[in-house]
C-alpha cells in the first residue's frame, strides 16, 4: 500500500469543510487508497517556534475524533500540517495524489482559509482529479446518477472513463449530456445561417452521444449552453455527481478553467469531479 496514491482532504476544522468526508472516504474505499488529511497554517497564525508542533498535535487528536465518529477506524490516513498559503501547500502536497476531495467553503476552527477563493485556486491549480463538494450537497454517492458532460473531444471523454470506474464501484447509473447551440456571428452585423443549421448541430450531437454511450447508460441532446444543459439534466436524474473535464495547467501558470467548468463550479448544487486535462495520460 506504500505506493498508493493518496486521497487528499483538506481540512480546517469546520463542519462545513468536514461534509467532504463521507464522499472522501468512498473515493478511498473505491481506489483502495489512504486518506491524507492536511491542515494549513498561515504564515502570521504561527508567531512562536513551538506554535506548529501544537498545531500538529491539536490536528492529530481532531482527525483521530472525526475519523471515529465518521466510523472510519479501519481506514489508512495520515495527517500533515504545514505552514503557508493554504491554496500553495495544498497543491504541492497533492501533487502525486490520487484526488482532492474538498468541500467548497468554510472557515472557523482551525482558521485556515478553505473558502471559495481557495477552492478555487486548488481547483485551477490541481494537475490531479478535484472532488468538490458543496455545502449542503448529496453526503453519499452510492446509486445515485453520474452526469458526465461531453463536448466530442477526446478530453471530455477522460471524465467518461473516471465516471465508468466510480459506477462500477457504487452501483450507480451513468449517463451523459451534450449541449449544442447556434455559435453567435463573429465580426457581422449581419448573417445568413443555413436554415437546417440546427438540425445539422442536433444530429451531429445526437450521433456522437449514441456512438459513445454503452448499453444501459442515458444520454441527453440538450439545446441550451453547456452548464445550462448540466443542471437541467441533473435535476432531472437528481445525479448525485456530475463529471468535467478542465484544461488547466498548473499553479505557476495561472490558466482558467475552461468557461463551462467554471461556470459549473460556482453554479452547480452537487458534487462535482473535475478532471484536469493534464492528468487524463496520468491515469486519472
Amino acid at each position: 500500500m506504500t505506493n498508493v496514491r493518496p486521497i487528499v482532504v483538506p481540512l480546517d476544522g469546520s463542519k462545513i469543510a468536514e461534509s467532504a468526508l463521507p464522499i472522501a472516504a468512498r473515493m478511498a474505499k473505491l481506489y483502495s487508497a489512504p486518506l491524507s488529511f492536511v491542515h494549513v497554517i498561515e504564515s502570521d497564525q504561527v508567531p512562536n517556534p513551538g506554535d506548529l508542533d501544537r498545531a500538529r498535535e491539536v490536528f492529530v487528536s481532531y482527525v483521530d475524533d472525526l475519523v471515529k465518529s465518521e466510523g472510519l477506524g479501519d481506514t489508512q490516513k495520515s495527517t500533515t500540517v504545514v505552514e503557508g498559503s493554504p491554496a500553495r501547500a495544498v497543491l504541492d502536497i497533492a501533487g502525486s495524489a490520487r484526488l482532492i476531495v474538498l468541500a467548497s467553503h468554510g472557515r472557523s476552527g482551525f482558521q485556515a482559509t478553505l473558502l471559495g477563493s481557495v477552492a478555487d485556486k486548488i481547483v485551477r491549480g490541481a494537475t490531479v482529479p478535484v472532488l468538490v463538494v458543496p455545502m449542503g450537497g448529496p453526503a453519499t454517492l452510492d446509486k445515485a446518477p453520474i452526469l458526465v458532460a461531453l463536448d466530442g473531444s477526446t478530453a471530455a471523454e477522460a471524465g467518461l472513463e473516471a465516471a465508468r470506474e466510480i459506477a462500477a464501484s457504487t452501483g450507480s447509473p451513468v449517463a451523459l449530456v451534450r449541449s449544442y447551440s447556434i455559435p453567435p456571428p463573429a465580426g457581422i452585423e449581419f448573417v445568413a445561417y443555413p436554415v437546417d443549421l440546427s438540425t445539422t448541430l442536433q444530429e451531429g450531437a445526437e450521433e456522437y452521444l449514441a456512438q459513445t454511450a454503452r448499453e444501459g447508460e442515458r444520454s441527453f441532446c440538450v439545446f441550451s449552453s453547456p452548464v445550462d444543459a448540466i443542471d437541467q439534466v441533473a435535476m432531472q436524474l437528481e445525479a448525485g455527481l456530475v463529471v468535467m473535464t478542465s484544461h488547466g495547467k498548473g499553479f505557476a501558470h495561472r490558466v482558467a478553467l475552461g468557461s463551462a467548468t467554471d461556470r459549473a463550479l460556482h453554479s452547480l448544487k452537487r458534487p462535482l469531479l473535475i478532471i484536469p486535462s493534464i492528468a487524463a495520460k496520468a491515469d486519472a
